[in-house]
């Protein structure tokens, strides 16, 4: 018994999962037109390979694997923007509490990444908001784990002292 071709085995793929990659994704990024990328940028490189569909045990897990890390991908081709675009800061604090609480969050917020360096800002908004976890933001950042650790430990320091 023959196995199904591969190419039509990823478009398979690609109608069954997309509605939940582009939702992983719109969670993560926010925007649909980024979404749409990652994932057609995902589906690029798989089809680079296409064979490697048969060795995969769980095709979710796996894709959204490769969602993020081609994300990631995406995030270190755009760090320049990421770090000196002050817009992009002021849309990552939207929150989606109640009118009051925004207001506060926000003041605090605004109050204490505008005393961070660039540098600063970006490592705080990857924990915290996207929750990256060190290495994802040591390869976004091109910053050694160890000073990443350091650098977050006195930056929640000095909000607790603030705070």
């Amino acid at each position: 018994m023959s196995k199904i071709n591969p190419l039509e085995m990823i478009e398979e793929i690609y109608n069954e999962h997309y509605a939940y990659l582009r939702n992983f994704l719109i969670g993560l990024t926010k925007s649909d037109e980024i979404a749409d990328e990652i994932i057609q940028e995902l589906f690029s490189k798989i089809l680079v390979t296409p064979t490697i569909v048969y060795k995969v045990d769980y095709m979710k897990s796996w894709l959204a694997r490769g969602a993020k890390n081609t994300l990631l991908d995406y995030y270190k081709k755009k760090k320049p923007v990421l770090l000196h675009d002050e817009n992009v800061i002021e849309s990552l604090l939207i929150d989606h509490r109640t009118p009051e609480k925004d207001v506060i969050i926000n003041e605090r917020l605004e109050t204490v990444l505008g005393k961070l360096s660039d540098t600063d800002k970006a490592i705080m908004l990857a924990k915290e908001y996207y929750g990256y976890n060190y290495q994802e933001i040591s390869e976004l950042l091109n910053l050694p784990i160890s000073t990443l650790k350091s650098k977050f430990f006195r930056m929640r320091k000095q909000m607790i002292k603030k705070g």
